[in-house]
């Protein structure tokens, strides 16, 4: 087998990426819910009919979640209705779920499912993540993260769900309206963070109206300005963009109109720079200029460039205990698809899948995000038959990020 190449990174060339939500089901899992090192606690109902607590592990060892969680959140919930109702049709004893039929809910479902003994495991399993996918769509609503989405997209895209670039000053006032009724802190951070780092730099005056609209303290201003240790220009009237953030501010915009399988809905246009560095990459495309290479390339490359790293092939590697706090761990008209394929496919779909050349290995110095694991599946579940490794420090949680920008 060819030899591999190795691409080092550093988390300040996109500092976006990990302050951004994503919609797809482990993402949501890591940024919405309470999960340490892949174990979360959920509830269930016990046979006496009592709820009760229960741990799970997301892993490797979890095929159902192995397949789900690449998939957008609206995907995994039909999914799991879809198994539910068949298993329930398919079952003799479930002629009390099946009176309701397709008008059931999906609690009412849940429900039924508990009077069956043929469910067991099997059924425990599509339980366990229908309740996980519930808790994410709860906290989805009760944060607003609906409307907040739109706008995060319309700012890490540079245009709207329409393809239109929005006008600056419309953008600045739907942004104070935002923040003025935000629910949480950390959710207003991310925010304007999203609004600096898209725009390179945003005036005083517009960063001291951001700031009162959401009621920041001090000490979460400073989570703000300690971007700028991060290469982020704060000021607009400062220095132009690098080059390097010129590459990378061009290849998110020539995205956002790209036909992908797993970026159809209109809330998940913005793709995250990673998934076109490895695009390049598998192609032999990088530039040698930006990425230059330590050894000679391996034949058929152009360019090139440990610790937790995290294998998009077979799921998580080693997940030490990251530093600095990084990580312990429908009908609306707005989760639309765009385009005819919206079911994405899950995570497990490797079956048969043969790799040519060496593997292409992209270790992010100060974390991954989710987003970025799954990007880098993607795109080796493309037509390059490239093995693709996506690793870093530690795994990013967007809160614990954010916290950490805060201790710098």
């Amino acid at each position: 087998r060819s030899r591999s190449t190795l691409l080092l990174l550093d988390r300040s060339a996109d500092p976006l990426t990990p302050i951004m939500h994503e919609f797809t089901y482990e993402a949501m899992v890591n940024d919405l819910l309470e999960i340490d090192e892949g174990r979360i606690t959920y509830e269930t109902e016990a046979n006496s009919g009592e709820k009760v607590k229960k741990d799970a592990l997301l892993n490797e060892n979890d095929e159902l979640w192995k397949e789900l969680r690449y998939m957008h959140i609206a995907d995994v919930i039909t999914t799991l209705s879809t198994r539910i109702r068949d298993f329930v049709g398919s079952n003799s004893g479930a002629a009390l779920a099946s009176n309701a039929g397709a008008d059931m809910s999906l609690s009412e479902m849940a429900s039924a499912l508990k009077q069956l003994p043929e469910y067991k495991e099997t059924m425990s399993k599509l339980s366990q993540h229908m309740y996980l996918a519930h808790q994410c769509m709860d906290v989805f609503g009760k944060q607003g993260l609906l409307d907040l989405s739109e706008l995060e997209q319309t700012m890490g895209t540079g245009t709207d769900a329409e393809g239109k670039a929005p006008k600056a000053k419309a953008l600045v006032d739907d942004l104070i309206d935002q923040l003025a009724g935000m629910g949480t802190r950390n959710q207003a951070i991310r925010l304007i963070m999203i609004y600096i780092i898209s725009q390179h730099g945003i005036t005083v005056d517009i960063r001291k109206r951001l700031f009162d609209a959401a009621g920041l303290p001090p000490e979460d201003q400073s989570a703000i300005l300690n971007l700028s240790k991060l290469g982020v220009t704060l000021d607009q009237s400062l220095a132009p963009p690098s080059s390097f953030t010129s590459m990378f501010r061009s290849a998110r915009l020539a995205s956002t109109g790209r036909s992908d399988v797993n970026s159809t809905y209109t809330m998940s246009r913005y793709v995250p720079n990673l998934k076109d560095v490895l695009s390049q990459a598998a192609e032999g495309k990088l530039d040698p200029d930006l990425y230059p290479s330590v050894l000679p390339m391996p034949a058929g490359t152009d360019a090139g460039a440990g610790a937790g790293a995290r294998s998009v092939r077979r799921g998580v590697g080693g997940e030490k205990k990251p530093p600095s706090g990084l990580g312990k761990g429908t009908g609306n008209s707005r989760w639309a698809a765009q385009g005819s394929a919206a079911a994405a496919k899950g995570g497990d779909a490797l079956a048969g899948k043969k790799f040519t050349g060496g593997r292409i290995i992209a270790f992010n110095i100060g974390g991954v995000t989710n987003s970025e694991v799954r990007a880098g599946w993607e795109v080796m579940m493309g037509n390059n038959g490239k093995e693709i490794v996506v690793g870093g420090t530690c795994v990013i949680k967007p809160d614990a990020f954010v916290e950490a920008i805060k201790g710098m």
